[in-house]
């Protein structure tokens, strides 16, 4: 065998062992087959939430001051909490307005966590308008509203739902002259008749609810305080049916008597009106000063006609006209104090 050919033979088959290691190289990988993986240990991506988030809402008085008819506003502390699923990120307590407060401070707050709940509370302070309806005073009685929405989303996002078990009262409020029965909590939504500049919507409907202060004024020691004097006034004119009026000094005595009893009934009626403030109605006390003031007047012109009757001789049927007159009044004045007062008391 040549040297030449032992060369050709070691070079053909180094070139077929480089040709074999680079088919090696350019075959691909097997692919490398997972390990199972625990059902427990995979990650499961929790659910969103989807519809309106409810919350449940309530209150709670701590205070109540300031129940001012002449401003028409009353002053009130509370707790307010909200009660919502936490996979809802929510902040309700920002986002939350007044429909009817002049002042609104919120004071301190908490966010806790139950279980899947998320629980926000804060006090705050308010001074809130009324409209008092006063024409039973002083035996009214009146529901105060505290009216509370959501701010931002509308109520295809967020509902409210009314906490009415733990909504509620201190029963050590105290105010002088009121006495306060029950506060209740309603929920809905506020309508707004307009888009806010948004394009194609109608309208706008955002969760609302209203907390009810009921309270009623304690009535019947300030109606004795208030309407005494006018009452005495009253059995001082019919008095006068008793002087005889063709003596001119007790018929001049009878015309003072009821003019002075006029005055103090106009008296009295304004230190009603300094109590209660000025009021476009009229009050139950006011209609009794009115009644008192006609009658007053009755006596005075009873004492012109049994004069004039006396001045012409006829001094028995004077008298006679002034007894039935004096039997009269005090039985129409007491018969008309009676159903308005009675009223009165049941209309609150």
């Amino acid at each position: 065998m040549s040297t030449k050919f032992v060369r050709r033979f070691l070079c053909a088959l180094a070139l077929a062992l480089g040709l074999a290691q680079l088919g090696a190289a350019a075959k691909p990988a097997p692919l490398a087959v997972p390990e199972t993986v625990p059902a427990a240990a995979q990650a499961v991506e929790p659910a969103k939430p989807s519809g309106a988030a409810s919350l449940r809402t309530g209150a709670y008085i701590t205070s109540l001051y300031d129940l001012n008819a002449n401003n028409n506003t009353f002053t009130a502390d509370l707790w307010l909490w909200f009660l919502h699923d936490k996979a809802f990120n929510l902040k309700p307590l920002k986002t939350l307005e007044t429909a009817n407060a002049r002042d609104f401070r919120p004071g301190v707050d908490t966010v806790e966590e139950h279980g899947t709940e998320r629980y926000h509370a804060q006090k705050v302070r308010g001074v809130f308008n009324h409209n008092w309806d006063v024409r039973n005073f002083p035996f009214d009685r009146h529901e105060l509203q505290i009216r509370l929405e959501e701010g931002l989303a509308d109520i295809h996002k967020i509902r409210f739902v009314a906490d009415q078990a733990n909504t509620g009262f201190d029963p050590q409020i105290s105010i002088e002259g009121w006495n306060v029965t029950k506060v209740s909590i309603e929920t809905g939504e506020h309508v707004y008749n307009s888009s806010f500049g948004l394009k194609n919507v109608a309208g706008s409907r955002y969760a609302a609810s209203t907390i009810s202060i009921f309270v009623e004024r304690d009535g019947l020691a300030l109606f004795f305080k208030l309407l005494s004097a006018v009452y005495i006034a009253f059995m001082v004119s019919i008095v006068s049916f008793f002087l005889d009026p063709s003596k001119d000094g007790l018929f001049n005595g009878r015309v003072s008597l009821s003019v002075g009893m006029i005055f103090a009934v106009i008296i009295n009626s304004q230190r009603v009106a300094g109590t209660l403030g000025q009021t476009p109605v009229f009050t139950l006390a006011d209609k009794i000063h009115i009644l008192t003031l006609v009658a007053i007047v009755f006596s005075l012109l009873g004492a012109l006609v049994s004069r004039r009757l006396h001045m012409q001789g006829r001094g028995d049927y004077a008298d006679s006209i002034d007894r039935r007159m004096a039997v009269g009044m005090v039985a129409v004045f007491t018969a008309a104090n009676l159903l308005m007062i009675l009223a009165a008391a049941k209309g609150g």
